[in-house]
This record gives structure tokens, C-alpha cells and sequence, in this order.
């Protein structure tokens, strides 16, 4: 509930979503990644830390691309 308003609709119930977890991150543990994974309809595993746009650019970058590709939105 945000502002005292509970939402009338949630994306993942819906809306394909993919999570990243990132497998060396000292955050927070990969553990931990997985199990706030499990409502997600894909989950990819990263050999990264905390901040995959740092250490897996290309790869990072990649996943996004693929994601989008997946959708029927128009591309811009």
C-alpha cells in the first residue's frame, strides 16, 4: 500500500517480468536474489556483483535487448 491506497492491479500477475540475479553481488545474497525471484516468469543468473551495468556491460545489455524483442511494443 503506498499513500494509503492498496493497488488496484499488479504488473507480474500480468506482465512477463525477468529478474537478474546477480551471482557475486555482496549485497545481497544470490539467496536472497532467488527467493525475491520467484514471482518473476524468468529468472537469469549473471556472473556479476551489485552493479551488472558495471562488471557485464555487454551481457547486462544484451538480456535487455532480447527482453524488449520479446514484446509487442513498437520499437523507437
Amino acid at each position: 500500500m503506498v499513500f494509503g491506497q492498496s493497488p488496484h492491479s499488479v504488473g507480474w500477475r500480468t506482465l512477463p517480468s525477468t529478474y537478474v540475479v546477480c551471482a557475486e553481488d555482496r549485497a545481497t545474497p544470490p539467496a536472497l536474489q532467488r527467493a525475491q525471484a520467484r514471482r518473476a516468469s524468468e529468472v537469469v543468473e549473471l556472473a556479476a556483483g551489485h552493479h551488472p551495468f558495471l562488471s557485464q556491460p555487454a551481457a547486462l545489455a544484451e538480456l535487455i535487448i532480447r527482453c524488449g524483442e520479446q514484446t509487442d511494443l513498437p520499437v523507437r
